[in-house]
């Protein structure tokens, strides 16, 4: 007899033997209970393989099962059915799930579910080693057909209506062409701004859209270029090549390449953690600060004069605003006009066109008039047709050059996405895989580099507008991108009249849109630190530029989390009046203290960064009470570690104390610390009477010892 183990939500399991026969499991898998088909009214279940053994799972009710709020494919298999995988055959009866109300219990244990049923073979010796495991006998590999979950694995959308739900496709039309309605004006400024032919802006919005809504988690994330990615390309490109030149568009793509290999490497090493090093205070500020910085570089634009390069911001805008006589009137109306008709659709009606109405009016009045005659720079002649496929030329030289530009824009595009789909998950009700997201950005910039595209991440107001739209799948990107194709196959030439200022307009109102006031006194009104950081990082960025105020921000915020951490939090400690609870003395003034004892809690781990802090604060505690301390109790119940450097400052607290006539306890020591303090010797040194479950035990404890008199008779609320 084989066996199979069975898995409940709770992390129960049970062996039990399979057999051509039947297995079926009740709502505690532990009890093996075999129900009829009447008892149930849920009839999901689906294999999958797993280290430990085939493991039976149920797929929750008729509505299917959530892991947090990801809906799962399910495969249904009705009482009778007979599955085949490899030599064993199984007949599942109907199988009771834990609850029809808890949608969001994480009901799976594996990764990869295992379905029957296809057409192809493929050797899996994984469900072999599972089998074995299990402890079957097997004289033949098991052969698991199973060519569609491996797709499905791979493109989530695949999996259509049993992990989104139910759409409807006409909706998923409609917010695809509202946002592409929106992306073919941006795509176009945006290439201009990275100094970029404005057809590679389209191009950057076709095959890299398609590759992330097949790979990505975000169900409606909409990609392609954003600001941040364009003014850092050519922040970081202009002072290798001039902007527009073939050396120039050359190097952009070979940078698309390196920046997607590199998300695509980090996506496989399942390095998404790194987004933690890219705290949100510094994310924000450096955002804010590319804004004012794309804002000010429209200014020219604007006025109609000639730009002038110059090292710094500061030398820039004092040399437009010295040239500000010189504008040209009809172009600073248009402009404006326009920003005022942007904010108007933004405020009035967000899910109108604004954009692409903007430009179509802009584009019609320049034609009639011949706005070009008259001094207003216009767009000129669009490439159209389709991108010219290749892999761009990988000079090894050029790459080295080009790595620390590509991994930082990796690493802020990763964390833009990321913060994208998380703001959009968290209010429609799915969660978003980060190392899922590294690799469908790596394909996504991998096929922009191939594609005559360039570096692409996700767009918090595109994704936004897809979303209000009505999207719920990545369906409605994919549309977006084949009318992105549409254009650029047959419309570009529709561009040609188009001023330069409607371009300018439409990067002026989508930076500022960048900078979320709520959220900097959000930041403020929570911890004054954080706010401080995003104000530094800010500035950092307009002062030094792109790169150093990011590098300079990331360092801030690293030695602020050091700083925290070598100075934590302390309190001394009262009993609340008639109970067991101990709170802060200084937030609670009722609390009651006991004469001659000090209660200290430090809310932090013990390591070499922070024990001669603590013991600086001791020490204070032991001369501020000096002469009155009979006993001082160290609240351990926020210490979830201990290192060498902190026991051994416990055992020098511990002999200190002991020559001074203090009596030193410890209370609320977690396992693994107390763990420590066994192996090292500062249990048995200090004695196990001095340490305490809980800080009323060692309160009680110094009591007796010293006769003191008791507190009001503890009654726990």
């Amino acid at each position: 007899m084989n066996k199979v183990t069975v898995r409940g939500v709770d992390g129960s399991h049970r062996d039990y033997g399979l057999t051509a026969g039947s297995i079926a499991i009740g709502r505690d898998p532990a009890s093996g209970i075999h129900l009829k088909d009447s008892q149930v009214s849920w009839k999901h279940a689906v294999l999958i393989s797993d280290a430990s053994g085939c493991i039976i799972e149920d797929l929750g009710s008729s509505n299917g099962t959530f892991v947090g709020s990801h809906r799962i494919q399910r495969h249904v298999v009705h009482p009778g059915e007979r599955i085949k995988i490899g030599p064993y055959e199984l007949l599942l009866q109907a199988v009771q799930v834990p609850s029809p109300n808890s949608a969001s219990e994480r009901t799976l244990f594996a990764a990869a579910d295992h379905y029957v049923q296809h057409h192809e073979k493929e050797q899996d010796a994984s469900v072999q080693r599972a089998v074995e495991k299990a402890g079957a006998t097997v004289k033949e590999t098991v052969e698991v057909r199973d060519w569609r979950a491996l797709l499905k694995r791979l493109f989530p959308i695949a999996g259509g209506e049993a992990v989104y739900g139910k759409f409807q496709l006409r909706t998923e039309v409609l917010a695809g062409i509202t946002v592409a309605a929106l992306l073919v004006p941006q795509g176009i400024a945006y290439a201009l701004l990275a100094g970029l032919p404005p057809v590679m802006g389209l191009y950057a919005s076709i095959l890299p859209m398609i590759m992330y809504a097949l790979t990505g988690s975000g169900r409606q994330t909409s990609t392609g270029p954003v600001t941040v990615d364009s003014l850092m390309l050519v922040l970081g490109l202009s002072t290798i090549a001039t902007a527009g030149t073939a050396t120039y568009i050359a190097l952009a793509m070979l940078l698309t390449a390196v920046i997607g290999v590199s998300q695509l490497l980090m996506g496989g090493l399942r390095l998404g953690f790194l987004v933690n090093f890219l705290s949100y205070p510094v994310l924000a500020g450096f955002t804010s600060g590319i804004a004012i910085i794309t804002v000010l570089g429209q200014l020219h634009h604007l006025l109609g004069i000639p730009q002038h390069q110059f090292p710094f911001l500061y030398e820039a805008v004092i040399d437009v605003v010295s040239r500000a006589d010189q504008a040209n009137l009809a172009t600073l109306a248009i402009g404006l006009s326009c920003i005022l008709l942007l904010l108007g659709f933004t405020k009035l009606s967000p899910k109108a066109p604004g954009p692409l109405t903007m430009v179509v009016v802009c584009t019609a009045l320049s034609f009639a008039f011949r706005l070009d005659l008259h001094g207003v720079d216009v767009l000129g002649q669009v490439s159209r047709g389709l991108p010219q496929f290749g892999v761009p030329d990988f000079d090894w030289v050029q790459i080295k050059q080009l790595l620390p530009l590509a991994l930082t824009m990796a690493l802020v595009g990763f964390a833009q996405t990321v913060s994208v789909g998380k703001s959009l998950g968290n209010k429609y009700g799915y969660d978003i895989d980060a190392n899922r997201e590294l690799t469908a950005l790596g394909l996504a910039n991998i096929s922009a580099s191939v594609s005559q595209g360039y570096t692409v991440s996700g767009s918090l107001g595109r994704s936004a507008l897809n979303a209000t739209a009505g999207a719920k799948t990545p369906i409605a990107a994919i549309v977006t991108a084949l009318c992105i194709l549409l254009i650029a196959l047959f419309l570009t030439p529709l561009f040609t009249y188009l001023p330069n200022v409607a371009l300018a307009a439409i990067l002026v109102v989508s930076s500022l849109r960048l900078i979320d006031t709520r959220e900097i006194r959000y930041l403020f009104n929570v911890k004054i630190t954080e706010g401080l950081l995003l104000v530094f990082t800010f500035v950092a960025t307009l002062v030094f530029g792109v790169m150093p105020g990011l590098l300079l921000g990331i360092v801030a915020s690293i030695l602020l989390f050091i700083t925290l951490n070598t100075r934590p939090y302390t309190a001394i400690l009262g009993r609340l009046p008639n109970t067991n609870i101990f709170r802060n003395v200084e937030h609670f003034p009722e609390a009651e203290t006991i004469p001659g004892l000090v209660i200290l809690r430090i809310d932090a781990s013990l390591y070499f960064a922070n024990v001669v802090f603590l013991k600086e604060r001791l020490h204070e505690i032991c001369d501020r009470y000096e002469g009155e301390l009979q006993a001082l109790i160290l609240d351990a119940s926020a210490v979830n570690d201990l290192d060498s450097s902190a026991d051994t400052a416990l055992h020098q607290l511990s002999d200190e104390f002991k020559q001074k006539g203090i009596t030193f306890y410890i209370a609320g020591v977690k396992a693994p610390v107390r763990e420590v303090m066994r192996r090292s010797g500062l249990y048995s040194a200090l004695g196990g009477d001095h340490f305490f479950f809980t800080i009323d035990a060692a309160v009680r404890r110094f009591q007796e010892r010293t006769g003191t008199a008791a507190l009001k008779s503890a009654t726990p609320r």
